[in-house]
């Protein structure tokens, strides 16, 4: 029977947490820790009924007594305790539920091609897992998968926005040619446009037609579509630019040197920004992930969502290292722009740090599950091997695994949110509130939801594993009304397993 996990590191944590439990398991039957309760059992049926009843009756009673607490012990111990069903590693495995292409691969330990297969090591030799928990572990697991796939595959569009943040320009050459790019060609194009606005000159038609399509803050930046549309097209690179071929026929530099010419062109300003090969925004998204644009070409597909990503690398390099001009215009521009670095500064460090709680629940529910399965048999022998321990372990471990299903539905109303309080107007927010107001509710969602399920269930466990103790210490009453008052004490229970439903 196979059994699917809820993310890499639990392929690993899962086995070697078992792998764990059967050594541990052995130790304690090695030292005789395992059998310290049986001697509780003795003692405890010897003396309670010696404390109520004549020594004659009381040596009927502790005997009888002490057959069903062994008998019912060792059932548990071999339901529930002692290991005996292989856990294969081929068995395991974990199948991410948003995959690319339709595609429904399931990886298994030791070939996930992730580095958890370099971080983790599968335990060799056999793995057994006790009956009780091994199915405890297969629904719970299978509980979680299914609901899942009810939500669906939902946008990670706090991942999209947190990767366009962290995206920074490493390349020192491409930092230089954007400040030449300001210098040679968006300062020209500004100066020029703040000149034709005051004379109504026919390119300011243009720009104000793109400024409409675009927004109000189209000529605010290097890749502005109206100075594509007109100044750009008409200026060109002071110097040679790497990549781009020299043309003697229109190269500025083509009657300096004609039997010596230089190893690359001068182009226009528009084929330098948007040159499908060597321009400076192609450039610039290669700085973003490899996958970046496959995974979320569905979130990015519109010229004014790809404009915010190129704006949010530009503005990215201002703290990496890229300065603008000291004159006055640049300051003007230089100022705007550290404007925007102090307006986004606080969005830049939530964004990271919702996302890095987000990528590392998985992680932390897998260690979790690791610890559980490593001390329980600590837990069940030194609670006596009682029923209620077992009832009470298994609510703990189903709700832990099913964490992955809340995180996963926080996820989707964190993506909700932000789809409907920004639109496509994820990277330059001019929304603040907005902005904060998602991230206050999912950063709290992240740490509350799982914690308040955690306690709702934990209460449920409890009043169950009352339920249970209940119908098992009344197995040992051997008086007249012993069916009559198990029952009594097994609605009793149930009553108060209601109640702290209700609760």
């Amino acid at each position: 029977m196979s059994i699917g996990v809820q993310s890499y590191p639990e392929l690993y944590t899962m086995l070697i947490g078992w792998n764990l439990y059967d050594e541990l398991w052995l130790l304690l039957t090695k030292t005789g820790l395992a059998f310290i309760p049986f001697i509780g059992i003795v003692l405890r049926n010897i003396a309670q009924p010696y404390q109520s009843q004549e020594a004659k009756d009381a040596a009927g009673t502790s005997l009888r007594r002490m057959e069903i607490d062994f008998i019912t012990t060792l059932l548990i111990i071999f339901l529930g305790v002692s290991p005996f069903i292989p856990l294969d590693a081929t068995k395991v495995s974990y199948t991410p539920l948003c995959q690319s292409d339709g595609e429904n691969n399931a990886f298994h330990p030791g070939d996930t091609g992730t580095t958890w297969d370099n971080a983790f090591s599968v335990p060799s030799g056999d793995i057994r897992v006790p009956l009780w928990w091994y199915a405890v572990m297969a629904i719970s697991e299978g509980f979680a998968s299914s609901a899942n796939t009810m939500v669906g595959c939902i946008p990670n569009l706090r991942k999209m926005v947190t990767e366009v943040d962290m995206t920074k320009i490493t390349d020192p050459e491409l930092k230089q040619e954007l400040q030449r790019f300001e210098l040679e060609c968006y300062m020209p194009a500004r100066t020029q446009y703040l000149k034709d606005a005051q004379n109504n000159a026919s390119a300011i038609t243009t720009i104000d037609n793109d400024r409409t399509h675009y927004g109000v803050d189209d000529t605010e930046w290097f890749g502005s579509h109206g100075f594509q549309d007109t100044y750009y097209q008409n200026l060109h690179a002071t110097q040679p630019v790497k990549g781009f071929n020299y043309d003697p026929s229109a190269d500025i530099n083509a009657d300096t040197d004609k039997d010596n010419p230089p190893l690359y062109g001068t182009p226009a300003c528009s084929s330098w920004w948007s040159d499908n090969e060597t321009g400076l925004k192609t450039r610039l998204n290669a700085a973003l992930p490899q996958n970046f644009w496959d995974e979320f070409k569905n979130y990015v597909s519109d010229d004014k969502s790809q404009d915010g990503v190129i704006k949010k690398i530009v503005n990215n390099a201002s703290a990496t290292g890229y300065q603008y001009a000291d004159n006055p215009v640049s300051n003007s521009h230089g100022a705007s722009i550290l404007a925007a670095v102090g307006i986004s500064f606080e969005e830049l460090t939530t964004y990271p740090k919702l996302y890095a709680a987000a990528e590392s629940a998985p992680i932390i529910q897998a260690l979790l599950l690791l610890m559980i399965y490593t001390f329980l048999p600590f837990a069940l022998v030194f609670s006596g091997y009682r029923a209620s321990s077992f009832i009470a372990g298994a609510v703990i471990i189903f709700s832990i695994i099913f964490w992955s299903f809340i995180w996963h539905l926080v996820s989707y109303a964190d993506a909700s949110l932000m789809q409907a309080f920004y639109g496509k107007d994820n990277f330059f927010k001019n929304v603040s509130p907005n902005q904060a107001l998602t991230d206050m509710i999912i950063g709290t969602l992240l740490i509350i939801a799982p914690l308040f399920w955690f306690v709702f269930m934990g209460s449920m466990g409890i009043a169950v594993s009352n339920v249970v103790s209940g119908a098992f210490n009344k197995m040992n009453d051997v008086g007249g009304n012993s069916a009559g008052s198990g029952g009594a004490a097994l609605g009793n229970a149930a009553k108060t397993a209601a109640t702290a439903a209700v609760l």
